[in-house]
């Protein structure tokens, strides 16, 4: 099931007042555009219909990529609210049609970079949780050759060419880049296998790496 409703915007630029869409929930069963527009950032982008003004408006929603039994909670800036519309989801499906067992991946995001990368790993056939391990594991190996800056982002990406790696940005504003090897992947996926074979844990992120790694050593 998608829903949406239209709320009206007020164009800073013009001063005029239009409509803008906005989804609570992407099926792409029912709506398969918004695969390919919630990666573009199209599904946030208002465009004002009285002047060239454009702009990006973030807004929570809920994300259900059908093929993949993948749902994903997005509200800006607040986890504990995404993390409770998750379970509220879990527990009472609604009018969706679906029943969302253990059987799909039920993933929280509070940050745009951080929904870009975790849809970015979905399309890679990755794992997101051994790809959080790893960050863990390289961010300790950048600290040794910089030890002076602290990593302010670390996103996985995937370029049109199919070339994996890691962008690091740093807090004095620079970035810098890390290599995704394979073999890195598969090991971790091997020494985590016991603690992975659980899929129900819907943040994940650095800190959920560290405390899985501490479990694990």
């Amino acid at each position: 099931m998608s829903k949406n409703h239209v709320e009206k915007i007020k164009c800073k630029k013009c001063g005029k007042e239009s409509d803008y869409l906005v989804w609570e929930i992407m099926d792409t069963n029912i709506d398969p555009q918004m695969k390919e527009q919630i990666r573009n950032g199209e599904a946030f982008r208002w465009h004002c219909p009285h002047c060239d003004n454009n702009s990006l408006i973030f807004y929570p929603t809920i994300y259900h990529q059908v093929s993949d039994k993948y749902l994903l909670c997005y509200v800006p800036g607040d986890p504990t609210t995404a993390e409770k519309c998750m379970r509220d989801l879990e527990k009472d499906p609604g009018d969706s049609g679906y029943t969302f067992d253990s059987s799909f991946t039920k993933r929280v995001v509070y940050d745009m970079n951080q929904l870009r990368e975790k849809l970015m790993i979905l399309d890679e056939g990755l794992d997101d949780r051994v790809i959080e391990i790893m960050k863990i594991f390289i961010a300790a190996n950048v600290f040794k050759h910089k030890p002076e800056h602290q990593i302010v982002d670390f996103l996985f990406h995937a370029d049109e060419n199919g070339e994996r790696s890691f962008a690091i940005r740093f807090d004095n504003e620079s970035w810098g880049s890390a290599a995704f090897v394979m073999s890195s992947y598969d090991q971790i996926a091997e020494q985590f296998k016991k603690i992975l074979a659980k899929n129900d844990e819907f943040i994940i992120d650095s800190e959920w790496a560290l405390n899985t790694i501490n479990k694990e050593i």
